[in-house]
């Protein structure tokens, strides 16, 4: 993303998720009994899906990093942060979280303040742009199949959104811009066997 000189300063910026918990009933069974941790502090253990950020388990395995993402992906969570990335799953299927109340809802929001969304980086990279006047990257990365180009497509269409509020003009336009070279540079990546 490309930072066009002009744009008004002083939006806010954003910062990593916090490591956080929450409460709520104790682990999946299907993990060995203690690969979250132990129950015995009286507040319980958080179910693998109820962690937006795979940094906060307990414990950090293959094992529960797997189940945990698994889990998510079955209550239709496909996203998961792991700090600063966010871990998306290809559902195969639309689900209705890409519509303009999505974009409102993550407008102007810290990462990791709501649960993961692609939103959420489309609107963190944007307000970082805007507040340190310096182009932005985002990095989609993953195997054929994976969404890669889907994911790329709701980016686009949140920066689309976001830049129509009225912070700039020449930002729409290269976004907009933007999305063929993204849609021929995935393509040929997947094409080549790599980038």
């Amino acid at each position: 993303m490309l930072y066009s000189p002009g744009q008004p300063r002083g939006h806010s910026g954003h910062g990593y998720p916090e490591s956080r918990g929450h409460s709520g009933p104790g682990h999946d069974q299907s993990i060995r009994e203690g690969a979250l941790g132990s129950e015995t502090d009286g507040g319980g253990v958080p179910s693998l899906e109820e962690y937006d950020d795979l940094c906060s388990l307990t414990t950090l395995t293959e094992d529960t990093i797997l189940a945990a993402l698994r889990l998510r992906f079955y209550k239709h969570n496909i996203y998961t942060y792991a700090r600063g990335i966010l871990v998306a799953i290809n559902p195969f299927k639309f689900l209705p979280i890409y519509n303009p109340k999505y974009v409102m809802m993550y407008n102007n929001q810290p990462l990791g303040k709501l649960s993961p969304h692609i939103f959420a980086v489309a609107d963190v990279a944007y307000h970082t742009m805007l507040k340190q006047q310096e182009n932005q990257c985002v990095v989609i990365s993953g195997e054929s199949g994976s969404g890669k180009t889907q994911s790329t497509n709701f980016l686009i269409h949140c920066l689309t959104a976001l830049s129509q509020k009225g912070y700039s003009s020449g930002v729409k336009r290269t976004i907009l811009g933007a999305g063929p070279v993204l849609e021929v540079r995935v393509r040929g990546c997947v094409c080549e066997g790599g980038c």
